[in-house]
């Protein structure tokens, strides 16, 4: 058995490509997990650690104590000489990783961009920028995540419902971002476009909201329910929070994500199920980010539209392929060999 430190600053989108990347090394490896929780005591450290780390007399007399000195965490009786990997993921988590690495003699992986700091202060890098091009950067198609279903909930769940023979759509609404600014008008117009084009279709839908959704937006969906029959199952997420969307993933058809949401986009892939990203009218993702929902569209793992063109997709005519990357896979097998010295 491995034993990997997995360095977290408690932050949701963080954590769950760190848990990702592990549960992946799990299908291959047995390993024991301890997660340490840290908190850069302040904001100005970050700029000091950045200059400090690319220094190499720094590296050289790192301490426990000075550690302390920058980071407060949650559990100070780790046996650091049983550690096999460290793992962590977002700007705060860089520095402690490189320094527990460099005085334990611990083999360290970085799940993030650098933002400066020498690629060499750490065994690899894991990215899904293919312009990283560090000479230790492992290229990831998909940002790694965990997907582990639940069998008896989800047969659970189809028996609930009882579909027989029956094509179901599954609609995942996030909110506004500043990159993609929808308006409770335009999210509720998407639901309504897609709950007719569904019952034209004879198809059934199951439709959930996320934190970011408002409540006007859940109010709304509220007089859909009546409305619209084919609406098989429904969770308003900040009236009753339910943790569905993995049910929802095994046994849809066709998946709808409003494209704000990363996360539940490479899950849907991830799950292998074809995937219709919708964007509001006005929008402007960050550059990576716009990257990433482009070169998912070019490997036709998803389809993107605007509020404006959704009457307009031919389903039926859709081309998608399914995700199965073997270099994600060969880079898996770069990590675990590194357990295996």
């Amino acid at each position: 058995m491995k034993t990997i430190l997995i360095i977290t600053d408690n932050k949701a989108g963080h954590e769950s490509v760190t848990n990702g990347l592990v549960s992946q090394l799990e299908r291959y490896i047995e390993i024991k997990v301890i997660k340490l929780s840290v908190n850069l005591k302040y904001n100005i450290f970050k700029f000091i650690l950045k200059i400090l780390l690319n220094n190499n007399f720094f590296i050289k007399h790192i301490s426990f104590k000075l550690i302390k000195f920058f980071y407060s965490f949650s559990n100070e009786n780790i046996n650091y000489s049983k550690i096999d990997l460290i793992i962590s993921t977002g700007g705060k988590t860089s520095f402690i990783n490189i320094m527990l690495a460099k005085l334990y003699d611990i083999k360290n992986i970085y799940c993030s961009s650098l933002r400066g700091l020498n690629p060499l202060l750490f065994t690899y890098l894991v990215t899904i920028n293919k312009k990283d091009l560090y000479p230790n950067a492992l290229y990831f198609e998909l940002a790694p995540l965990k997907i582990k279903y639940d069998k008896t909930k989800t047969f659970d769940f189809l028996e609930k419902l009882d579909f027989k023979n029956q094509i179901i759509w599954s609609i995942l609404i996030g909110g506004a971002t500043k990159e993609y600014p929808f308006t409770d008008k335009e999210l509720l117009e998407l639901i309504e476009k897609l709950l007719q084009k569904a019952k034209l279709e004879n198809k059934k839908v199951l439709l959930t909201t996320s934190r970011r959704t408002s409540k006007t937006v859940e109010k709304g969906i509220e007089t859909f329910k009546n409305k619209y029959d084919n609406l098989a199952y429904c969770v308003l997420f900040n009236k009753f929070p339910e943790k569905i969307i993995l049910i929802y993933l095994k046994v849809s058809d066709l998946v709808f994500i409003t494209e704000d949401s990363g996360s539940m986009i490479t899950e849907s892939i991830y799950a292998l199920k074809p995937t219709i990203t919708i964007r509001p009218n006005s929008n402007k993702p960050q550059k990576i980010y716009k990257q990433f929902i482009q070169n998912n569209i070019r490997k036709k793992y998803l389809y993107s539209c605007n509020i404006d063109e959704i009457d307009n997709i031919d389903i039926n005519n859709l081309k998608f392929n399914i995700y199965n990357n073997e270099q994600d896979k060969s880079n898996l097998h770069k990590i675990i060999n590194l357990l295996k010295v």
